[in-house]
C-alpha cells in the first residue's frame, strides 16, 4: 500500500525573491532553492514553494494551513518582527491566536498577499 508522506503548499508572488526574503529573514525559514520564478523554503519538516505570478489577485487569493506544535509560542516569536494589526493591509501582518473550526490557530499574510494559517497539530 502506498503511504502519503506529506504535501508542499505552493504560495504565489509577483516578486518571488522578495517573498523568499520575508520567509527566511523574518520568519526563520531556510532557503532550499530558487530563482526569480520559483523557490522553496523550509523550517523543520515543513516546506513551502513560492511560484511567480504576474497577477496580484492570484497571491491575494492563495492560502495554506500548516500544523505546528505550539501556535501561541510561534506567534509570540514572530510578533517581534511582524505587525499584529491584520486590518492594516499595507504589508505583512498576523491575526491574534484564537480558536477556529480547525483548532487553535493564527494566520500570517506575507508581503505577496498569501494567507498562511498555523494551526495546532500533534
Amino acid at each position: 500500500m502506498v503511504k502519503f508522506l506529506g504535501a508542499v503548499p505552493v504560495l504565489t508572488a509577483v516578486d518571488v525573491p522578495a517573498n523568499v526574503s520575508f520567509w527566511v529573514d523574518t520568519l526563520g525559514f531556510e532557503k532550499d532553492f530558487g530563482d526569480r520564478d520559483f523557490a522553496g523554503v523550509r523550517r523543520g519538516d515543513v516546506r513551502l514553494h513560492i511560484s511567480r505570478t504576474e497577477h496580484q489577485i492570484v497571491a491575494d487569493n492563495t492560502s495554506a494551513w500548516i500544523e505546528v506544535t505550539d501556535p501561541d509560542a510561534l506567534h509570540e516569536e514572530w510578533a517581534r518582527a511582524v505587525s499584529t494589526d491584520y486590518a492594516d493591509t499595507s504589508g505583512p501582518a498576523m491575526t491574534p491566536v484564537g480558536e477556529s473550526p480547525a483548532g487553535r490557530e493564527f494566520a500570517v499574510r506575507d508581503p505577496a498577499g498569501n494567507c498562511v494559517h498555523f494551526t495546532a497539530g500533534e
